[in-house]
């Protein structure tokens, strides 16, 4: 709106100032058109004084021409305040109205031929521009049979209508502009008020649902077009309350499946080592070993310790928290692996032994058995019945500790990489796809990063490292 208002007084004044130019150019036309007249016939009595009613070119000759005739013209000038002078049909100077040199008044001694060569050509008159609103006008003196028989020119200023006049008027309307701007501002101001003040309302509405995921429904009473705004807005707002309503009983239904699913992967992880050295007690009972107090204790004391874990994950699931939160202790990264080791160790292709490691880290023990665990298993796995080995291998550097699980099994190819820690992911027919998934989980809760490198030509090396200082 200010904008508009600003170019049409801009518009305005130009228009104007325009038709002043105009008008001034009209009036100095007439003008030169009344002091020519006048100037004609008053030369024209002069020249009857002079010579007669027989007036010829020949007779712009001081030996025809009295010495009176100067005086005359000098009389004619101060009588229109023109000056001007007389030359010859050839363009040379005869005579002139002032008494200095006619030079210094804009008087040439002889006529630009190009001015002769127009006149005798037909033109009327001849106008040329000196430059700061001076003007040069050449007319012919024609005798009583319109013969030409001199060159007038006379030098004239251009004039403009009522200055005074034309600058009070322009303050005038630069007076009413500024008026009508200073209202069309206030218009614009209240205008925007009374449009922002409701999208500023819709606009904090969204920033505290983004921030809360609560989005609240507006209240507004004006104008029609912000109110349809509004009741579009609070539209989206009841589907978004709905949407997100739906979205949360499916995630809370996923989060129940994810969760069953992880448990029972957890469950089914240590029923089948558990199994299996109850088969091997078995089998040694029915041999007689020598050493089977040995090993039933030691069976024993693994079996306790995973109905503890069971029993605890059970219970947390029950009661609807989820697996048990990590203890804060100290744990020997040794100590880990040879847990590992006693439960998933296979005689074919291993682990055969933890390496000797001093290395701790904070954490806890039962969940770091469980990480090593699966990456075992998934490594005895992807060797299946061929021939291969698994083993452990703990580099400590200045920068990490790094525990890798390596195989030589088929490895894994570069395409199926970059999805092989997400749920559910599994390249064999049996399996739930957590393993990889839970132990990633539960790497990142130690603060450890884990990942894969893999030789597509076999073998695969999946890797947990911790930080500087894990200890």
């Amino acid at each position: 709106m200010l904008v508009v208002t600003a170019l049409g007084f801009a518009l305005t004044a130009a228009t104007t100032l325009k038709n002043f130019s105009d008008l001034d150019i009209t009036y100095n036309a007439k003008r030169l058109l009344r002091k020519e007249a006048a100037m004609t016939k008053s030369l024209n009595y002069a020249l009857h004084d002079a010579v007669g009613d027989t007036i010829e070119a020949y007779a712009l000759s001081w030996s025809v021409m009295p010495r009176g005739f100067a005086e005359r013209i000098v009389e004619i000038a101060k009588v229109h305040n023109q000056a001007f002078a007389v030359y010859r049909l050839d363009g040379s100077l005869f005579v002139s109205s002032t008494v200095r040199s006619p030079e210094n008044e804009g008087f040439s001694v002889q006529v630009d031929p190009e001015v002769t060569i127009a006149l005798a050509q037909g033109t009327s008159r001849y106008v040329v521009s000196l430059g700061g609103g001076s003007n040069m006008a050449y007319w012919y003196q024609r005798n009583n049979d319109e013969r030409p028989v001199a060159l007038v020119a006379a030098r004239y200023a251009e004039r403009k209508l009522d200055e005074l006049g034309r600058r009070e008027f322009m303050g005038n309307m630069a007076a009413v502009y500024f008026v009508i701007l200073l209202a069309a501002a206030l218009l614009a101001w209240a205008l925007s008020r009374s449009i922002a003040r409701p999208l500023k309302q819709i606009g904090e509405a969204m920033d505290r649902g983004a921030a809360s995921d609560k989005f609240e429904l507006i209240e507004f009473q004006g104008s029609e077009e912000i109110s349809l705004l509004v009741n579009q807005y609070n539209r989206m707002v009841d589907r978004v309350r709905t949407s997100s309503e739906a979205l949360a009983h499916s995630e809370r239904e996923g989060a129940w499946r994810q969760m069953a699913m992880q448990v029972a992967h957890e469950i089914k992880n240590p029923l089948t080592p558990m199994k299996l050295g109850i088969q091997q007690l078995e089998r040694a009972i029915s041999d007689d070993a020598p050493d089977l107090n040995e090993r039933f204790a030691k069976l024993a004391t693994v079996l306790h310790g995973q109905i503890d874990s069971l029993s605890r994950m059970a219970t947390g699931f029950s009661s609807l928290a989820h697996i048990p939160q990590r203890a804060h202790e100290s744990v020997r990264i040794a100590d880990v692996l040879a847990d590992v080791l006693a439960l998933h160790r296979r005689v074919d292709v291993g682990p055969v032994e933890a390496p000797p490691s001093d290395t701790f880290v904070q954490g806890d023990r039962e969940q770091l058995v469980r990480l090593f665990g699966n990456l075992v298993i998934n490594a005895q796995q992807a060797i299946g019945k061929s021939e291969g080995s698994v083993h452990f291998e703990v580099c400590s550097e200045a920068e990490a500790l790094t525990v890798s699980v390596v195989d030589n099994g088929p490895g894994v190819s570069g395409a199926l990489m970059d999805r092989i820690f997400e749920p559910q992911f599994t390249t064999r027919g049996s399996g739930t796809g957590l393993g990889l998934a839970i132990s990633r989980a539960i790497a990142e809760d130690h603060g450890a990063q884990i990942g894969l490198n893999s030789n597509t030509e076999g073998g695969a090396t999946f890797w947990v490292r911790w930080p500087v200082n894990p200890a």
